[in-house]
């Protein structure tokens, strides 16, 4: 079987769409139709259900998408088994959340960079859900991740460090006189959240959910460097990890509130798939992981 046609199905499978799939494999929409015929007529089955424009998997497509992933692993491994190079080499593809990639990547691959400056990096962007996504399909390597603790069966945790998730306001803020803050401290005050469905806006919300609290929302961004600017001027409380901002407490603009709510578990994760053949390059990153101080 061509490990090609296998790609295509389980890209198809993923994306739900025949173009997106040409566009992130580099093929022509022509191409990837026919890969994905050529393998349901050696399968002598149906995989895929086109009604219009939405692909959806037929019930013989669910099954062999198990499969057809774990054969993709598996041929990963066998072409690692057979290089002749032990020591860190090629490509190593790193997901990271944006937090992440902005302040704790660049000291990791800065001393990787150090040790193995044979091996390229390819970093990609994305959320959580995201990062599952291309675990799960072999589009990345290892995954860095800002999250409540992962429970996935097919991933596997190799580093988990606790963060401190804490609520950030400007020097002169009133709340900085108030000691043991609690949920009905922060209901009346505009809050600077991150968007997308990021972990810690989920927490917060949790949080005052579970204390019977409303809150209001005075901005929600994607860019932490927005969030922390709103903050600077006074405009609200910001709600950010603690690694973000040391730069913004150590000069003064910023400054932490006394939080004596429900903690706000957060953890710094490194993790790859269970079946993933651990390359010396992800082997080598994984070390680093361990030694280096978050």
């Amino acid at each position: 079987m061509d490990v090609r046609l296998l790609k295509a199905f389980v890209t198809v499978a993923s994306l739900h769409n025949f173009t997106k799939a040409a566009e992130q494999l580099g093929y022509a929409q022509s191409t990837i139709t026919s890969q994905i015929q050529l393998l349901e007529k050696e399968l002598g089955v149906r995989l895929f259900d086109r009604l219009g424009k939405k692909v959806s998997l037929t019930p013989e497509g669910e099954h062999f998408l198990t499969d057809a992933r774990q054969l993709l692993f598996s041929w990963e491994k066998a072409k690692g088994s057979l290089s002749h190079s032990t020591s860190p080499h090629g490509i190593l593809t790193i997901g990271v959340n944006e937090s992440v990639c902005s302040v704790k990547l660049p000291k990791l691959l800065e001393e990787y960079r150090k040790q193995f400056p044979e091996v390229e990096f390819h970093i990609k962007i994305g959320s959580t859900d995201e990062l599952e996504l291309w675990l799960n399909e072999n589009q990345i390597d290892v995954a860095v991740l800002l999250d409540k603790l992962w429970n996935v069966p097919e991933l596997t945790v190799k580093i988990c460090e606790e963060e401190t998730l804490g609520f950030f306001v400007s020097p002169n803020h009133p709340l900085l006189d108030v000691k043991h803050i609690l949920p009905h401290d922060v209901s009346d005050q505009p809050m600077l959240l991150v968007s997308h469905s990021s972990c810690w806006k989920n927490i917060f919300q949790a949080v005052m959910e579970e204390a019977n609290e409303s809150y209001r929302i005075m901005l929600e961004t994607a860019s932490i460097s927005d969030l922390k600017q709103f903050a600077i001027l006074g405009f609200g409380v910001a709600v950010l990890p603690l690694y973000a901002v040391w730069q913004e407490l150590e000069s003064g603009k910023l400054s932490m509130l006394d939080w004596k709510g429900k903690e706000l578990e957060l953890y710094v994760q490194v993790v790859h798939h269970r079946d993933k053949w651990l390359s010396p390059s992800l082997e080598a990153f994984l070390e680093i992981c361990r030694n280096v101080t978050w």
